[in-house]
């Protein structure tokens, strides 16, 4: 198979795959901190067009920092990125399962 091998069944696949999904969900919510706050400065720099045409934003739809909480989402999607990475070449390097036992052979006689 073109490929490679699959990873090894084990500690370090399940936290490679549960950094992977963190780090996703992580970005998502960076993205989403990071545009709501551009959408409010644009507000504030009569730079808004688009969804926001109609009217203000209210003051309960942002809260103050919600551009130091984009920064910290996006640090923690770093950190995960680079934990996924770690626990993905353990998992690669790890040897491969032993099928069928490992035991002696049986043979024809």
């Amino acid at each position: 198979f073109c490929c490679g091998r699959p990873l090894s069944p084990g500690r370090w696949r399940s936290f490679s795959g549960l950094f992977f999904v963190l780090c996703w969900l992580t970005f998502v919510i960076a993205e989403v901190c990071l545009l709501a706050g551009s959408v409010r400065n644009a507000y504030h720099t009569k730079y808004v067009s688009g969804y926001y045409n109609e009217g203000a934003l209210p003051c309960a739809m942002l809260r103050r920092g919600v551009f130091a909480a984009g920064a910290a989402f996006a640090f923690l999607t770093t950190l995960f990125v680079m934990l996924h990475y770690v626990f993905y070449s353990k998992a690669r390097a790890a040897p491969p399962p032993i099928i069928n036992g490992g035991g002696i052979g049986m043979t024809r006689i």
